[in-house]
């Protein structure tokens, strides 16, 4: 009985750490998403004023996701 429980737990950790491995880090998500964002919104900027917005607006974000704020964000 103590080999099949062994076996079994054994199993199940081999199945699933790869899909744990596979995930994106929050952080990285969070990094992926800014500079999404940033990059549509300069795409959309007429002027060379409305690039430094969108730069202005996004770079805030990007730093907070760069100082690991998105774990405790994301987390919850």
């Amino acid at each position: 009985m103590k080999r099949q429980v062994v076996f079994a737990v054994f199993s199940l950790m081999f199945l699933v750490a790869p899909l744990h491995s596979d995930a994106e880090d929050p952080c990285e998500k969070c990094q992926n998403v800014v500079q999404q964002e940033l990059a549509n919104c300069i795409e959309g900027a007429i002027s060379q004023e409305d690039k430094k917005s969108c730069v202005g607006e996004n770079d805030p974000r990007l730093k907070a996701c760069e100082k690991g704020v998105c774990k405790s964000s994301m987390g919850k």
